[in-house]
Formats: C-alpha cells, sequence, structure tokens
C-alpha cells in the first residue's frame, strides 16, 4: 500500500517538479502507475450531456521482462439540462506481460489481460451501459474489452517499439475476445481486432510529440452495421523529474461515429499523468 500511496504523490507532485531535475525520455521502467482522464461535450441516448472518462492502469515488475499490469475504466456524466448525475464503473482488467527481446533499439513483447465482469449491466439500451461505451469511444476505442458489460474477455496482446535517434516508431495489436455472461443478451463470444501504429519525435529532452493511427474491426459485428473504427490520436508528452504529463486529441475519421469535427462527429480531449517507482 505504501508504493501505491507515493506513486500516487508523485503523480500529483508532477506538475510541480522543476524542468531542470528532468530525465530524457527511457524505456519504460519495471514499475510505472499511469492516470488519464478523457472529456467529451456532446449526445447521449439524443440528450445534450458532458462526459468524463478517468482510467487508471499499473505494471509491477515480477523479474526482469515479466510484469503484472491492471487497469479499471469508468464513465460519469454531470446533471446538464436537468438531466441526471450518472457514473459507471468498467471491468477491471489483469494480466501479464513479458519482454520477447529487447537490444536497446527495437523492443518486442506480448501478453495477456483478463477482463473480470464486476459490471453486470444485461440491457444494452441501459443508460450506464451506453455511458460506458461512450466512455470506449473517448479512448479511441482502445477501451472495448475494459467497458463491455456482463462480458469475460481475454485479450492476448503484442508491440514493438524502434528507436533510432531522435526518432520513435511502434505498433500495437489487440484482439479483445468476449463470453457473453447473460441469458437476456444470448450465449456468444465477440471478437474485436485492434491495431494501431505510432510515430513520434523527442523534440528536446524533456518533449515529444507524436501521434498514432487506429484501426478497430468488429469481427462479429450486427448484420447492417459498420464493423470499422478508425481514429487519429496526436499527443504531446512533457517530461519532469518524477514522471510526465501527456496531452492527447482523440478525432475519430469514420462512420458510425463520423468525421471528427463534422456536425455529428466525435473528438475528445486528453490529459494523462505518469510516474515510476
Amino acid at each position: 500500500m505504501n508504493p501505491f500511496l507515493r506513486a500516487l504523490g508523485a503523480a500529483a507532485f508532477l506538475l510541480a517538479a522543476p524542468a531542470a531535475l528532468a530525465q530524457g525520455p527511457s524505456p519504460r521502467p519495471p514499475n510505472a502507475l499511469l492516470y488519464e482522464t478523457y472529456a467529451y461535450s456532446g449526445s447521449l441516448n439524443g440528450q445534450a450531456t458532458t462526459v468524463f472518462a478517468p482510467a487508471i492502469s499499473g505494471s509491477i515488475a515480477l523479474s526482469d521482462r515479466l510484469s503484472l499490469n491492471a487497469a479499471w475504466l469508468f464513465a460519469y456524466a454531470p446533471s446538464r439540462s436537468g438531466g441526471p448525475t450518472a457514473f459507471q464503473a468498467g471491468n477491471p482488467s489483469v494480466g501479464l506481460g513479458g519482454v520477447l527481446s529487447d537490444d536497446g533499439t527495437l523492443k518486442v513483447r506480448t501478453g495477456g489481460n483478463l477482463v473480470l465482469p464486476f459490471t453486470l449491466i444485461t440491457d444494452p439500451d441501459d443508460f450506464g451501459s451506453a455511458l460506458l461505451r461512450r466512455a470506449a469511444t473517448l479512448r479511441g476505442n482502445s477501451g472495448f474489452s475494459l467497458v463491455n458489460p456482463g462480458l469475460l474477455g481475454l485479450t492476448p496482446w503484442v508491440d514493438a517499439t524502434l528507436k533510432t535517434g531522435r526518432f520513435r516508431f511502434g505498433v500495437d495489436g489487440r484482439i479483445p475476445m468476449s463470453a457473453q455472461l447473460s441469458e437476456k443478451r444470448g450465449q456468444r463470444v465477440d471478437a474485436v481486432f485492434q491495431f494501431s501504429g505510432t510515430a513520434a519525435m523527442d523534440v528536446t529532452s524533456h518533449v515529444l510529440l507524436g501521434s498514432t493511427f487506429q484501426a478497430i474491426y468488429l469481427a462479429t459485428a450486427v448484420e447492417g452495421a459498420d464493423p470499422t473504427f478508425l481514429a487519429l490520436i496526436p499527443h504531446a508528452r512533457f517530461y519532469g523529474s518524477a514522471g510526465f504529463v501527456e496531452a492527447r486529441l482523440v478525432m475519430n475519421l469514420d462512420a458510425p461515429l463520423g468525421f471528427a469535427f463534422s456536425d455529428n462527429g466525435l473528438w475528445a480531449a486528453a490529459l494523462a499523468l505518469g510516474t515510476t517507482f
């Protein structure tokens, strides 16, 4: 518990950390803690609303190459235009990750996460369920396996990062698979293919600028529904002595969510704080 509290304190101290003490970008440390919040203002179930999607994730080293990972996503919509205030917790995810190879330039990792069905919403049209779906959308659809209610999910993943000079390139692939646990929603398995590619540059030892292109394909989408989701996510990361702060802009590119800045399009702003311990 004490290391966890120290990590939270370090994250809160991050913005006040003197830049002169900052260290340059480095490979992911053995232990890490990340807090992020996405915000969106628009419509939900035909009503104007504001949605916030906070999430917390962490990684603890079990050995030089093996780590234990966990993540939990939430959704909150404050009262607006006479509507109710809503809060919904998603399903936590736990899993193991391992480093396959790391020569200082190219790093390859793989692992798997198990999504625990703590949130059992049986009605897909329930307001809380809709709130969670919007929270996943805010994260560029990457939170699919964290927010689908009433599901037991397994997500194998693999990623690779290449560093050359001041440039970084990364790819990430995931296959969230979820088994229905509710008789009302039927007995079936949903599968999603998620792929993303990232390019970034170390502008200085304290500033990293980059952008991520993310593609989602719903292998088991219902007939007539668009199974593809595309998003572009530019981001800027600023390093301090206790960790980093990162700003992101999630811009959806296609139907059914629409182009980000069209009348019915969806976009979201995000702020993340990360620290190590």
